[in-house]
């Protein structure tokens, strides 16, 4: 009688554990906040500063989700910016000198750190060029001293090749270890151009979605001639992500453009969102009520 009372005795935790599971899977799963960085702008393409919560709009996955937070990003700002220094006849048909191109991008890289770092001083930008190969020129870094060191260290290489896609991988892997979320890239080159690398749209979007960084793109094309493969791939990559492409015709214009995604990135908004199911999702899209505003936002869902 005793080992049969022991046995019985034994039985129960299993049979308590049994019952549990159908209330274990009747469960709701857990719900999780979400948060992405997002440009607001006017038909001038300057920053719109009085969005409200309920002027933007979320889908993932096809499914509305619920906007429970809106307001300006306060997080700091990382920026990898990538100069072309792939010379070949392009700098002279654009520029008239490789003088003349040197002065322009150092303006241009001059202007856009500094004043991002003078309105935002716990920014950090690091310096890339992508002539022949995507070198590092001054990490990641707060002083204007060092970075305009490296701004000073850029000529352009004669009969060099652009991989300025292989350095859009390079500079995403350099900002996957950053502690901040808002994470760029500023990349600025000529058209048309001889792009040589070997990434490929694969590489490029599995770097960038691990990175979760905007990507800008800013080219100098004062013809009508253009990588034709190359601009698809750029097309793509700043509409994925919440980034810009633009074309300057006159060199003149590129140091306020640049200074124009300063602004940009300092009159972000930080926008929180509930993921019901708590799992990954594919794709995120984001719009505004508003009329004649354009918003800029990345496709790539946080994790």
């Amino acid at each position: 009688m005793a080992a049969r009372i022991r046995r019985r005795r034994g039985l129960l935790p299993v049979l308590l554990v049994l019952a549990l599971i159908p209330a274990l899977r009747a469960a709701p799963a857990a719900v999780l906040d979400k948060s992405l960085f997002l440009s607001v702008l006017d038909a001038q393409g300057r920053p719109v500063k009085d969005v409200q919560m309920g002027d933007i709009l979320i889908r993932e996955d096809n499914q509305d989700r619920e906007v429970i937070a809106l307001k300006p990003a306060s997080q700091p700002i990382s920026v990898a910016v990538l100069v072309d220094t792939a010379q070949g006849a392009r700098v002279t048909d654009a520029y008239g000198t490789p003088e003349e191109y040197v002065r322009d991008i150092r303006a241009a890289a001059s202007g856009f750190a500094k004043q991002l770092l003078s309105r935002s001083p716990d920014a950090a930008v690091m310096l890339m060029e992508f002539g022949q190969a995507a070198i590092t020129v001054t990490k990641m870094t707060s002083n204007v001293a060092d970075l305009e060191k490296g701004i000073n260290r850029l000529f352009p290489k004669p009969n060099a090749a652009s991989v300025l896609l292989e350095s859009i991988i390079e500079a995403s892997k350099s900002l996957s270890k950053s502690k901040t979320p808002r994470r760029n890239i500023v990349a600025l080159n000529i058209e048309p151009g001889d792009e040589q690398s070997a990434a490929q749209i694969r590489q490029l979007h599995e770097a960038l979605t691990k990175s979760h960084a905007n990507f800008w793109a800013v080219s100098v094309q004062p013809g009508t001639n253009m990588n034709s493969v190359r601009g698809l791939v750029l097309e793509q990559l700043t509409a994925n992500t919440g980034g810009r492409r633009e074309f300057i015709h006159a060199q003149s214009a590129l140091e306020a453009m640049m200074k124009n995604i300063v602004d940009n990135l300092n009159n972000q908004y930080e926008v929180t969102y509930k993921r019901p199911g708590g799992g990954k999702a594919q794709g995120v899209l984001v719009g505004v009520r508003r009329d004649n505003l354009k918003l800029y936002a990345n496709r790539i869902p946080p994790e």
